[in-house]
């Protein structure tokens, strides 16, 4: 088997790309509910085996990158239109693509965010996603 490869992540506000992401980690969390009743004991004894069914599955991707300028407006206006996203709560869409064409257009918002930058660096971002949504991309699709 080949390494799938970390490829093409771009975060999107308004259907402009405004980030490029360089590292990623999506996570699961699911919610479960107790639903043993009280027939269900462990055969031959009065000890009860707990049932559990899963109730809400959640999705996060934490992620780390860099600003793209604007396309629209010019110098750093890429940062700003993320930053802005991000400290108001807006819904931005994530495309998420590994090397072989194949991956996720993920919306969502970000539940952190946080920038850092110096002049001998590119400005950086790194924040937690909460996925609301998410469209399977299939190569030239």
């Amino acid at each position: 088997m080949n390494e799938v490869k970390f490829a093409n992540t771009i975060i999107k506000v308004q259907s402009e790309t405004v980030a490029k992401v360089t590292a990623f980690t999506k996570s699961c969390e699911i919610s479960e509910e107790d639903v043993t009743w009280s027939e269900d004991f462990i055969a031959g004894t009065d000890v009860l085996h707990q049932q559990y069914v899963s109730i809400a599955v959640g999705e996060t991707a934490d992620v780390e990158g860099v600003a793209i300028e604007s396309a629209l407006t010019g110098l750093d206006d890429g940062q700003s239109e993320l930053r802005d996203a991000a400290e108001h709560g807006e819904t931005v869409t994530m495309q998420y693509t590994r090397f072989t064409g194949y991956g996720y257009t993920m919306t969502g918002f970000f539940t952190s965010y946080e920038e850092s930058g110096s002049t001998s660096e590119v400005y950086k971002f790194k924040g937690s996603f909460r996925i609301n949504s998410k469209v399977e991309i299939k190569p030239g699709s």
